[in-house]
C-alpha cells in the first residue's frame, strides 16, 4: 500500500521540527559536562601536571567514544534478537554452557576494555597512578549509555580484581589477574557474581548450597543460584561449609585446571525488565570445583568488604551517569520540539522541571564523587556514605529518567525514539541491586550509630560549615547547621523509632551532607545555585509553591542551572 502514497504531496508527511532529530548522539560526553570537569579539577589538584594532562586527554577520548561509537553499539545490541543467549551444547552434543553475545555487544566491551576503564594501571603506555577519581569518571561516562550490557560486568570485574589483589593467593593472582585485567586479554569484563539463592534472597546467610573440602585443598559445591549475573570466565560464589553454619566465599573458573568444563549448569536466562544487555541466569552446581578466596570462615565479611562494597560504589556511579544522560536528552529535546507556537523549553513549568532535574542530579553527583575521595583516604564516614549514596542515587535516577520521558511526551515511551525507556528500566534495576532501600538503609543506620563513624560524619559537616563562611550572611549555612543538629538528635532516639523511620533518617543524613558540600563551594555560581535550589526543594517539596525569592522565579538562575 505504501507504494501508492504520494509522499511529496501529502502535507502530513512534510518534514517538521524534529525530522532530523538525534538527541545528544555524537556529542563528547566529557566535553559537554561542566560539572564532571569541575569535579575532576577539584580532586586532581595534587596530581603532577603531566599526570593531570594525560588523565584529561584519556577522559576526553573516552567521552567521544561514549557519545559516538559506544552509543551506536549499545543501541544496536539492545534490539530484539540481539540479546545474549545461553548455548548449552556445541554441534557435536558436547556440553559447553557458553554465553553468546551479538557482535555489537562484544565490540562495545572490547573498546572499553582496551581503553583501560578498569585496568589502565596494567597498560604499558600509562606511567601514572590510576586513581579512583579517574576510574569513576570513566565509569560515569560509560553509564551515560545505560547499563548497556557492559557497566554491570565491568563493576563485577573491578570487584574481582580488588578481591584477588587483597584475598587471592600468589598462585591465584598469577593465574587469573592476567585473564581479567591484563592488557591484551580477550576476556572483556567476563567476571560474575553468583550469590543469591531462591531461599533468603539478600539474606546470604540462608544459602543452602553446600561446600565440601577436598584433600587437595579445593572445594566441591552442590546447590543452586537464583541470580547469576554476567556468567563468563570467572566468578565469586557463596556456599555453606559442610556441617557448619558458616558461609564461605569461593572463586570459580568456568574451565577447571584440567581443561574440562566445571560443574555449573545453566537452567535459563532471567526475564528481567532492565540491564538486559548482559544476561543473568539461574544455575545448578553439580560437583562444582571451587577455590577458597580468603579464609572460608570470613566469607560473609569478605563478601561485604570486597564484593558488595565495590558493587555499591559502581551502582552509584551507574545511577548518576544514567541521570546525566536523561537530563541532557530532555534538555536537547525541549530545545528542538515545538508546540503551541514555540519551542517547548519556553514554558516556565518545563524550565522549572529541568532545573529541578539538574539540582537533584548535581547534588548527588558531587556527593558521590566526594565519597570516592573519602574511600580512597579510608575515611570512616564512607561507611555511612557508600550505602547511603547507592540508595539515594538510584532513587534520583529513576525520578530523573521518568521526568525526562514525560518531557518527551508520547515520544518518550517509544523504545526506538530515544534511550530513555531503557535507561528508566535500568534505573529500577539499580534500585534493587546490592540491597533494596529497606535493606540498605538498615546498613546506613547501623554505621551511623557507631560513635567513631558518626563523629567522622559530623566532622565533615563541621568542615563544610567552616568553609561556607559567615552563617549570618549565608542562609544555606544556617540550614546546614540546623540539619546537623537534627541528624544528631535523630541518632539519639530509641531504636524502635529509628528502625521504623530509617528511610526518613537516611534522607536527612544525605540532605545534610550534600547541602553542606554545595554550601562549602558557594564561590562557584553554579554550585551555589544548586545549593539554594536544593534547600528550597527540601523546604517546599518537588513542584511546591514558590516564594517571591524562589530560585525557580529567577531567569538568571534558571538559565545557569539548565544550560550547565
Amino acid at each position: 500500500m505504501s507504494a501508492h502514497i504520494n509522499f511529496t504531496a501529502n502535507p502530513g508527511l512534510a518534514p517538521y521540527d524534529i525530522s532530523a532529530y538525534t538527541g545528544v548522539a555524537g556529542a563528547n560526553f566529557f566535553a559537554i559536562d561542566p560539572l564532571l570537569q569541575k569535579i575532576v579539577e577539584r580532586y586532581s589538584s595534587d596530581c603532577q601536571a603531566d599526570h593531570k594532562a594525560a588523565m584529561l586527554r584519556h577522559l576526553a577520548d573516552y567521552g567521544a567514544l561514549c557519545g559516538g561509537i559506544l552509543n551506536e553499539l549499545t543501541i544496536a545490541s539492545h534490539q530484539e534478537g540481539q540479546y545474549g543467549e545461553i548455548v548449552q551444547y556445541d554441534r557435536t552434543g558436547k556440553r559447553i554452557e557458553a554465553i553468546v553475545y551479538c557482535k555489537a555487544q562484544t565490540e562495545s566491551r572490547r573498546i572499553s576494555y582496551e581503553h583501560g576503564i578498569i585496568n589502565l594501571d596494567q597498560h604499558a603506555d600509562w606511567p601514572h597512578p590510576f586513581t579512583m577519581l579517574h576510574k569513576m569518571a570513566l565509569a560515569y561516562l560509560a553509564n551515560q549509555n545505560g547499563e548497556g550490557g557492559m557497566t554491570c560486568p565491568l563493576a563485577m570485574t573491578d570487584g574481582m580484581i580488588d578481591a584477588l589483589r587483597n584475598l587471592g593467593t600468589p598462585e591465584q593472582q598469577a593465574r587469573y589477574l592476567p585473564l581479567i585485567a591484563g592488557e591484551g586479554s580477550d576476556s572483556h569484563f567476563m567476571c560474575g557474581q553468583y550469590v543469591t539463592e531462591r531461599v533468603g534472597g539478600s539474606n546470604v546467610g540462608q544459602n543452602r548450597t553446600v561446600a565440601r573440602k577436598q584433600a587437595d585443598g579445593t572445594w566441591i559445591l552442590n546447590g543452586e543460584k537464583w541470580f547469576c549475573s554476567n556468567p563468563g570466565d570467572l566468578w565469586v560464589t557463596t556456599a555453606r561449609i559442610e556441617d557448619t553454619s558458616t558461609i564461605g566465599m569461593f572463586l570459580v573458573p568456568r574451565i577447571k585446571a584440567d581443561g574440562e568444563l566445571n560443574g555449573c549448569y545453566h537452567l535459563r536466562k532471567k526475564d528481567i525488565i532492565g540491564s538486559r544487555g548482559k544476561i543473568t541466569v539461574e544455575c545448578v552446581y553439580q560437583d562444582l570445583v571451587a577455590e577458597e578466596l580468603g579464609r572460608p570462615g570470613h566469607g560473609l565479611a569478605n563478601l561485604i568488604k570486597y564484593v558488595i562494597q565495590k558493587s555499591r560504589i559502581h551502582v552509584a556511579v551507574s545511577a548518576i551517569g544514567t541521570s546525566r544522560r536523561a537530563f541532557i536528552e530532555a534538555r536537547a529535546y525541549v530545545q528542538e520540539r515545538e508546540a503551541y507556537g514555540g519551542k517547548v523549553i519556553r514554558f516556565p513549568i518545563v524550565r522549572r522541571t529541568l532545573a529541578e532535574m539538574q539540582i537533584r542530579h548535581s547534588a548527588v553527583t558531587w556527593a558521590t564523587f566526594k565519597n570516592y575521595m573519602l574511600l580512597e583516604q579510608k575515611h570512616a564516614a564512607s561507611q555511612i556514605l557508600t550505602p547511603l549514596l547507592k540508595y539515594i542515587s538510584t532513587v534520583h535516577a529513576t525520578w530523573i529518567t521518568h521526568e525526562a520521558i514525560i518531557l518527551h511526551g508520547g515520544n518518550g515511551i517509544i523504545g526506538d525514539f530515544s534511550v530513555l525507556p531503557r535507561l528508566h528500566n535500568d534505573s529500577i534495576i539499580n534500585e534493587t541491586w546490592e540491597g533494596t532501600h529497606h535493606i540498605i538503609t538498615d546498613h546506613v543506620l547501623k554505621a551511623a550509630l557507631r560513635p567513631r563513624i558518626q563523629t567522622a560524619y559530623l566532622e565533615l559537616i563541621d568542615q563544610n560549615l567552616a568553609a561556607a563562611g559567615d552563617s549570618g550572611q549565608n542562609p544555606v549555612a544556617v540550614e546546614v547547621q540546623r540539619q546537623r543538629d537534627l541528624v544528631q538528635a535523630l541518632l539519639q532516639k530509641d531504636s524502635g523509632w529509628q528502625d521504623l523511620n530509617r528511610v526518613y533518617i537516611c534522607d536527612e543524613i544525605y540532605y545534610t551532607f550534600a547541602l553542606s558540600e554545595l554550601a562549602a563551594n558557594h564561590s562557584d555560581p553554579f554550585l551555589w545555585a544548586c545549593a539554594r535550589g536544593f534547600f528550597e526543594l527540601h523546604r517546599q517539596g518537588s513542584m511546591g509553591a514558590t516564594d517571591s525569592d524562589s530560585i525557580f522565579q529567577s531567569d538568571v538562575d534558571l538559565e545557569l542551572l539548565i544550560q550547565t
